[in-house]
């Protein structure tokens, strides 16, 4: 029987490992869409959970009144049911997020310990403007639904393939659009027009953040660019690693950037999971290309 849609979902598989990871999806985005990422996980021999944003369900199973709900679910929302899922482990998790899921997972990280924190082409927290042109039209009409905040998103193939997925194959792009969603509109307003708000709701307390931090960003990402990943990851001085992935674009959890991604993943967290620590790096920002 499936949750309640508004109640965090979420799809956990066990594995030979005794570390816990825990994947946060991003904007339009199922934990359908980590099937790859998790995968990797798996495969290193962790214990996988990849929960179920409130209302983010297969695309042909969004209702109008599931839709209505989605389009006013906060970014508060989220990270409430990001929360509570974490907290029911039974140890701190390695808690990693793509785009949105970057924010979410920094939301997350800050609210409660977390043994590292992995962020994959993380969108921007309040404080960084995370606007450029390119982000207009990746996001196109969408900007232009009134009231933003009272309505859903979506994309369509000619967003995925100018400023998601431009550097990955036709056949990616759309696999992408396959299994893509509806998103919120209030929540895309909280990260995108922070500072129209008094208290933002994606204004992170980095120094609540004590856990080793590994950012990842993709050379060609015309979504949340390079540029923006260097910010964040300064956010951390003394914490953060950046790895900047050649060629690549937003869509790095997934296609053909994958197997960088993975080696960056697993050659910066040791080798076995019961090795994983929660203890603060020491490193100072660094960067690779």
């Amino acid at each position: 029987m499936q949750p309640e849609p508004g109640r965090a979902a979420a799809i956990s598989t066990s594995s030979k490992g005794t570390s816990h990871v825990v994947l946060v999806h991003g904007m339009w985005s199922t934990p359908e869409t980590l099937q790859e990422l998790t995968l990797a996980f798996e495969n290193e021999g962790y214990q996988v959970h990849v929960p179920r944003l409130p209302h983010h369900w297969p695309r042909k199973e969004m209702s109008p009144d599931r839709c209505e709900r989605l389009a006013s679910t906060s970014i508060e929302e989220y990270v409430d049911a990001l929360l509570a899922h974490v907290q029911s482990l039974p140890e701190p998790p390695i808690l990693v997020g793509h785009s949105m899921g970057g924010l979410l997972a920094q939301l997350v990280a800050a609210r409660t310990p977390c043994q590292r924190l992995i962020l994959i082409s993380s969108a921007a927290p309040a404080g960084i403007n995370g606007w450029r042109w390119s982000v207009v039209r990746t996001f196109g009409r969408n900007l232009f639904r009134f009231p933003l905040w009272r309505k859903t998103t979506q994309l369509l193939l000619a967003n995925i393939a100018y400023g998601v997925a431009q550097t990955q194959s036709a056949d990616v792009q759309k696999e992408i659009l396959k299994k893509a969603t509806y998103e919120s509109g209030l929540a895309s307003t909280q990260i995108g027009m922070w500072f129209l708000f008094r208290k933002p709701a994606t204004r992170v307390d980095s120094r609540a953040i004590t856990c080793p931090i590994l950012v990842i960003g993709g050379t060609e990402d015309r979504l949340t660019p390079l540029s923006i990943q260097r910010k964040i990851a300064s956010l951390y001085p003394g914490q953060a690693s950046l790895k900047a992935i050649e060629g690549a674009c937003h869509w790095t959890v997934g296609g053909s950037f994958l197997p960088k991604v993975r080696a960056t993943i697993f050659n910066w967290i040791p080798a076995k999971p019961e090795t994983v620590t929660a203890a603060a790096s020491t490193q100072p920002l660094k960067e690779h290309s």
